[in-house]
């Protein structure tokens, strides 16, 4: 009658394995609220560089032109990259580090260049530069 039931392992079973990680179009990103703080910085680096374009200050608009292309150029990418779900993919790559050391790269630049609307004293330069410092 005894079957030796109590000295048998039962094998668990596998675990299944975990869903492939795929790229998709997310557009529920948008209402987040990175994906919200990342349209809000194209806005006004687009602010700060039309009101820039209507100011006389030439010298200083050249830096304020590199750092406004340099600053959509990445961050819609990043926009891109979260959008499509690439950070969740590739998740091995410091992503977050990678943000916030271009964030705090470009909050520096948009300080100084601030700093040098100020100087300059033409009002639309000093507007564009601060609204793109938001």
């Amino acid at each position: 009658m005894f079957d030796g039931f109590a000295n048998q392992v039962q094998q668990e079973p596998n675990p299944a394995p975990p869903p492939p990680k795929v790229l998709r179009f997310d557009k529920g990103y948008v209402k987040t609220l990175p994906g919200i703080l990342k349209i809000v910085q194209l806005l006004c680096n687009l602010i700060g560089f039309i009101c820039l374009k209507v100011s006389w200050a030439w010298l200083s608009s050249i830096f304020y032109n590199i750092l406004y292309w340099v600053a959509n150029i990445v961050t819609l990418f990043l926009f891109c990259m979260y959008m499509f779900h690439f950070v969740d993919k590739y998740d091995r790559l410091p992503w977050m580090k990678f943000e916030f050391f271009y964030c705090g790269v470009v909050v520096l630049a948009y300080i100084i260049l601030s700093i040098i609307a100020t100087t300059v004293g033409e009002n639309g330069y000093a507007v564009g530069v601060c609204l793109s410092l938001l």
